[in-house]
């Protein structure tokens, strides 16, 4: 059986739709300033997938991490803090999630729902590009 590409985009597609209606309903808006304070974050650190939103809601970089939240502004390979969209975001949400298949999944799948305008490694790429042969 030759499944067409076309209908693998649009299954993708459909995933990744419903990806970020279930994260953003299991999510709340956290401001930069809960994010600075110590000890209000409320992150355990036992992994989560995690977005970082510009002003006007524009999602500029989706990751993940297997510790803290926080933890990714000092990473020795990628620090946030060093990144050129660091100053800009405004809020940010996360979902904790200690498996890391759950959280690859669910980082792939919100990288293609929100197209971010500043993740590399997957950088984000419009359906239509995917799969090409």
């Amino acid at each position: 059986m030759n499944i067409p590409t076309e209908t693998l985009r649009k299954s993708l597609g459909a995933s990744a739709d419903v990806s970020r209606l279930w994260f953003e309903s299991r999510t709340e808006s956290k401001s930069r300033a809960i994010f600075e304070a110590k000890g209000k974050l409320g992150d355990t650190g036992e992994g989560a997938v995690y977005v970082y939103y510009s002003q006007g809601n524009s999602v500029i970089y989706v990751g993940q991490t297997n510790r803290n939240v926080k933890a990714r502004l000092h990473d020795e390979t990628s620090p946030h803090k060093k990144k050129l969209w660091w100053p800009i975001w405004e809020t940010m949400r996360y979902i904790q999630l200690p498996d890391e298949m759950d959280r690859l999944v669910l980082e792939f799948m919100l990288i293609l729902a929100y197209s971010p305008s500043h993740n590399e490694k997957p950088k984000a790429k419009n359906l239509n590009d995917l799969l090409t042969t």
